[in-house]
């Protein structure tokens, strides 16, 4: 039961902030909520016995006991019934637990339970309408030029942040057809981009066009070089060099040539030899969909002869927000669909994604369940050995694009649209994205900055009052204390940035002898490798590649991330104990020290784990297919992974790619940012300081009326902040 439970902690399905009494909206998530519906006066007692349980319990302030439980459990079903609970996600949460406890009546309740609609993107478009009305009305409300441009500067930043969505599938899976009908036009196909062979990025633009990013001559001859292993890829190669002159566009620095999208078919076409050149498009266009700050990329068939262009493509996925994963219903679940899924469901950061069956309108409902059934027991059966809840990680949906596309062409009425399943897809989508973890990361750390230059502008206001008021009561000496403090804190600042320079010069790069780490991971693997090769002779079973290179997967990435697992614990924890210790010697620094912390961490995390995503693993790979492939015997074959392992290991190089993240400096950076960020901000009130005080001797200036203006704005400035801490 314990187990389930920190399998079930480990999703990271997340619904739209709530408005109950629990202090804080952002601490249950929907499996967790599943976990509090699940419990009964049958198993009560197992889970009020989990330290697991008492933890959850702790972060609402609930009371471990079966009254308090119950209570929470009406909070949650009639957050359920008004929509803030995804009902989907919650059923495959609660059908998890039905391993450790009978849900059959809430499964039976939730699953009648008619839900209305919440349009999770107005939701979230009105927070952020909000926050942006709350930053113009700072701006107004500073007379300081610098925090205004600062202020500008953080809407700028958070209105230009982008959702990416990745697009992926076998050749014709009908990505263009897809596309065409989720943009409402025919913008990929005949008329612009037929067959498109590489890697498309389409982003909103006022103007329309297209740059195009050709390979470098290295980029190039790596291709080259591994078409030794690829006999399709050497003959691919063989034939375009001998029609085209690739001098014309592989070149020392890359290629980038912008065109007009009417020309782009001259270059990316399947057709078009040309397209081998490229290494990726960048679309700007104006379509309406695309303005809701959304990023498509386009990616080229998961079964392209240029690996190059597939290792680019899994580079976008990392960086994506969200994955759709194209199956033609007429032939669904290839081997490289199936692959695919797998290598997301069990290395992806993604916490779920969307399979869409394409050219519905081919097959009734029934067929299209069973196509479903059939995907999802299949790819169940090659998760034995893993965790098959990874399952529940998928959602699936059914669409005609001609039938959607046949409607915006005015050719069909709108039932047309509406069987389509497209509004159902856009629905979907949009929900998944603006009620998602990064919607609510962008409103957090929005909301976080605002904060900050408020109490800012805040203590800018109250300071003259005080002056003011000291002033008129004659005293002036206490005025010019605060002077001499004002200008005694820069001498602090200037001990503060020698202080962090040194302590940064004692933290060292933790790399723990990567290198020799990584040799003995090579062994361990060789020795895998070999063990099976030993099984399959001495059963005379048949050589099965997938497998061979399934345990070099499975293997090299366990390995690797507990190398690394290690190397990101020594280096947070050292870096978490000096920023503590510097925010209690400065602690008139520790907002800003704070402020973006978390995000830093969160990419020191990002680089180190990103170290082993390397070209040279999926080289491997190739050069391991191909011995397989040989007809060697065990000795010879022994000998030969000896060598490719051992040579492909030693080029990894970690230790050098890891001191080459240099952990420390970006750290020293960090915080030497945040030192300018507070010194501008004192220099910027030193300065008003010192000309209120000269305006005071200045007897035709109204005082008191400078003193009600203020009060006005301070009052508004926490009217201001009520509101900031009321959207938390």
């Amino acid at each position: 039961m314990k187990e389930l439970l920190q399998k079930l902690w480990g999703n990271e399905l997340q619904f739209l902030d709530f408005n109950v009494k629990f202090e804080d909206k952002n601490k249950l998530d929907v499996t967790q909520c599943a976990i509090i519906l699940s419990i009964n006066k049958d198993n009560y007692e197992r889970y009020f016995l989990l330290k697991e349980f008492q933890e959850l319990c702790r972060k609402i302030d609930l009371r471990v006991d079966i009254f308090s439980t119950q209570k929470a459990q009406i909070c949650i079903l009639n957050l359920f019934k008004t929509g803030f609970i995804s009902k989907q996600n919650l059923l495959k949460a609660l059908k998890i637990l039905e391993k450790i406890s009978n849900n059959a009546i809430i499964l039976d309740f939730i699953f009648k339970e008619q839900i209305p609609s919440v349009d999770q993107k107005a939701l979230f478009q009105n927070d952020f309408k909000e926050l942006n009305a709350i930053n113009l009305e700072l701006q107004n409300l500073s007379f300081d030029q610098s925090v205004k441009s600062r202020l500008q500067k953080t809407l700028e930043k958070f209105q230009n942040l982008e959702f990416n969505i990745a697009i992926t599938g076998v050749m014709n899976a009908g990505k263009s057809s897809f596309l065409n009908a989720l943009l409402k036009q025919d913008f990929l196909g005949v008329s612009n981009i037929p067959e498109t062979a590489n890697l498309t990025v389409l982003n909103y633009g006022n103007t329309q066009e297209a740059k195009v990013y050709f390979w470098s001559k290295a980029e190039w001859q790596n291709i080259l070089e591994n078409s030794v292993f690829n006999i399709q890829l050497k003959e691919f190669i063989e034939k375009l060099c001998m029609n085209v002159n690739k001098d014309d566009f592989i070149q020392d620095g890359p290629l980038v040539q912008t065109i007009k999208l009417c020309d782009l078919k001259d270059f990316s076409s399947a057709k078009n030899q040309i397209s081998a050149f490229i290494k990726k498009i960048e679309i700007k266009s104006d379509l309406e969909f695309l303005k809701n700050n959304i990023s498509i990329v386009d990616t080229p068939g998961l079964d392209d002869v240029v690996i190059q262009r597939e290792i680019l493509t899994k580079e976008y996925l990392k960086e994506s927000d969200f994955l759709i994963h194209l199956m033609n219903v007429s032939q669904s679940l290839t081997q490289k669909d199936a692959d695919f899924l797998l290598d997301c469901l069990l290395n992806s950061r993604l916490s779920k994604f969307l399979i869409v069956l394409t050219k519905a309108d081919l097959l009734d409902e029934k067929d299209l369940e069973e196509v479903i059934d059939y995907v999802k027991e299949n790819l169940k059966s090659r998760l034995q050995a893993y965790d098959t809840n990874l399952i529940e990680k998928l959602d699936f949906l059914c669409v005609s694009a001609k039938m959607a596309s046949d409607f915006y062409r005015g050719l069909t009425s709108k039932e047309s649209l509406e069987k389509s399943g497209m509004l159902e897809f856009e629905k979907y989508l949009f929900n998944e994205l603006y009620s998602g973890q990064k919607s609510k990361i962008i409103l957090k750390a929005y909301k976080k900055e605002l904060h900050l230059e408020l109490k800012n502008i805040l203590n800018e206001y109250e300071m003259q009052n005080q002056i003011i008021k000291e002033s008129k009561q004659g005293l002036s000496e206490k005025n010019q204390e605060l002077l001499l403090e004002f200008k005694h804190q820069t001498a602090i600042l200037q001990e503060a940035q020698k202080e962090i320079a040194s302590s940064i010069m004692k933290l060292r790069n933790t790399d723990s002898g990567i290198d020799n780490l990584v040799l003995l991971l090579a062994k361990k693997l060789k020795e895998r490798l070999v063990d099976e090769l030993k099984y399959l002779k001495n059963n005379a079973k048949k050589l099965n590649t997938g497998r061979l290179l399934n345990i070099v997967d499975i293997t090299t990435k366990d390995g690797i991330n507990d190398i690394l697992r290690e190397i990101k614990f020594e280096n947070i924890k050292k870096i978490e104990e000096l920023k503590n210790t510097l925010t209690l010697k400065y602690n008139f620094l520790k907002d800003d020290f704070d402020n973006g912390f978390e995000d830093f961490k969160d990419g020191i995390s990002k680089n180190i784990d990103n170290i082993f995503k390397h070209e040279k693993f999926t080289l491997l790979k190739l050069k391991i297919e191909k011995l397989s492939n040989l007809k060697l015997d065990l000795y010879e074959l022994e000998t030969r992974l000896d060598s490719v392992i051992f040579d492909a290991f030693k080029e990894f190089k970690m230790g050098e790619i890891l001191n080459s993240l240099d952990i420390n400096g970006t750290f020293f950076k960090f915080l030497n940012e945040k030192l300018k960020h507070y010194e501008s901000i004192q220099k910027a009130k030193l300065q008003n300081l010192e000309k209120i005080l000269g305006s005071l001797k200045d007897e035709s200036l109204d005082i008191a009326h400078s003193f009600e203006d203020n009060l006005a704005k301070i009052e508004k400035l926490k009217e201001l902040e009520m509101g900031l801490l009321n959207a938390d």
